[in-house]
């Protein structure tokens, strides 16, 4: 059977996984690739029940996913598991590192499934025609890079074989290579560079030595500090809190309990992000809400990063460029509502006032120039040194 090469990226969120995947070259030369987001909720599905689901047409050829391990376990995520499982899903957690939970594998294994089929998209050819060889680049916080890294590589390598039956995928999984970058420094390389050796021409100067950045991820769970100077991270700047957006969430869930609104833990993460929930036919605005848990969830940021600047010994007058990124920088729909990196970089500039913050740069997707979504920084950057 021919066997080809290919790249697969996974970015592991707390919300949501990334997966990036490489092969081949398109007419230009430069590397084909696919994006995709895949939602990280996990369900056990009883034996005796795996025909009703598989026969479901609302879930065949939806985003539903249902796989077998080794064990013999069946699994589910996607759609029928948002619909039919949501209360007792699995998912990752702060509490627990990446490199030790077992909802890892099963994001791992999800995200080969999506680079075979993305393989096969890239390449046009049926994917039980060959087998595919996978480099695999995979992303952690900083601080956990020298402790968990090794752990990681060793889980993608244990991973020797997937077996879905939504979709019908049994495949080999035979892995070249295994490489682990802190998260952070990947969102630097995604905005300096548009593809591996070619920088942005207005982010060049981020590289001069006299350049310092102070990046700030904040994601689901953590949030995550790092110190570049020119293009090298300062490995004693690495630092990282459990503290994120889904502070956010929780604290918005307690609010709304306290007046009789007992909603799921995913319409709380819908309204979030829109300001609104819908009790019944009732559609409620939450913004003040919202405002209320963000300013709390900053108050303990703002802790976080004077930690990090007694800890660290770093003088914050020092430092050039802000970056902030991950999903706490996503602007949301409603303009009520500020993202939680609007208290982050106000807090700074009281602290230092010539502090420059990074304007996220325009990428192009399908024909259109946009501005590129701050979740995808730490994905794309680890891309770009996967190419």
């Amino acid at each position: 059977m021919l066997l080809i090469s290919a790249k697969l990226v996974v970015d592991i969120g707390n919300s949501e996984t990334r997966v990036k995947t490489y092969c081949g070259k398109n007419s230009k030369g430069n590397p084909r690739s696919k994006l995709a987001r895949l939602d990280n909720r996990y369900s056990i599905i009883p034996n005796e029940k795996i025909q009703i689901y598989t026969n479901d047409d609302v879930y065949t050829g939806s985003n539903s996913y249902l796989f077998k391990l080794e064990n013999g376990t069946y699994y589910c995520s996607g759609k029928m598991c948002e619909n039919e499982f949501a209360q007792t899903s699995l998912r990752p957690a702060a509490l627990e590192k990446k490199y030790d939970a077992f909802v890892t594998r099963l994001t791992l294994i999800n995200a080969f499934r999506q680079g075979f089929e993305d393989v096969e998209a890239l390449l046009g050819k049926d994917i039980n025609d060959y087998e595919v060889e996978w480099e695999v680049s995979l992303l952690l916080p900083p601080e956990d890079l020298e402790v968990g890294a090794k752990k990681l590589a060793d889980m993608v390598k244990g991973i020797k074989s997937i077996q879905f039956i939504m979709p019908n995928l049994s495949k080999n999984i035979n892995i070249k290579k295994v490489k682990v970058y802190p998260e952070g420094m990947c969102a630097f390389l995604g905005v300096l560079y548009e593809r591996k050796g070619v920088a942005r021409e207005n982010y060049k100067y981020l590289t001069e030595p006299t350049e310092s950045t102070i990046i700030f991820d904040i994601g689901a769970g953590t949030t995550d500090i790092v110190l570049v100077k020119g293009a090298q991270v300062v490995q004693s700047s690495r630092f990282t809190r459990e503290v994120g957006g889904n502070n956010v969430h929780r604290l918005v869930q307690r609010s709304l309990k306290n007046k009789g609104l007992f909603l799921p833990d995913q319409i709380i993460r819908e309204g979030t992000n829109t300001g609104y929930v819908k009790s019944g036919s009732r559609t409620v605005d939450i913004s003040d809400d919202i405002a209320d848990a963000k300013d709390a969830v900053s108050n303990q940021l703002v802790d976080a990063v004077q930690e990090f600047f007694e800890s660290s010994m770093i003088s914050v007058r020092t430092i050039s460029n802000i970056l902030v990124c991950g999903g706490g920088a996503e602007v949301s729909t409603n303009d009520k509502i500020k993202p939680i990196s609007k208290y982050i970089t106000d807090y700074m500039r009281r602290l230092s006032p010539d502090i420059r913050l990074i304007d996220i740069p325009m990428i192009r997707v399908k024909d259109e120039w946009v501005k590129m979504s701050p979740r995808l920084m730490n994905i794309i950057g680890a891309g770009i040194l996967a190419e």
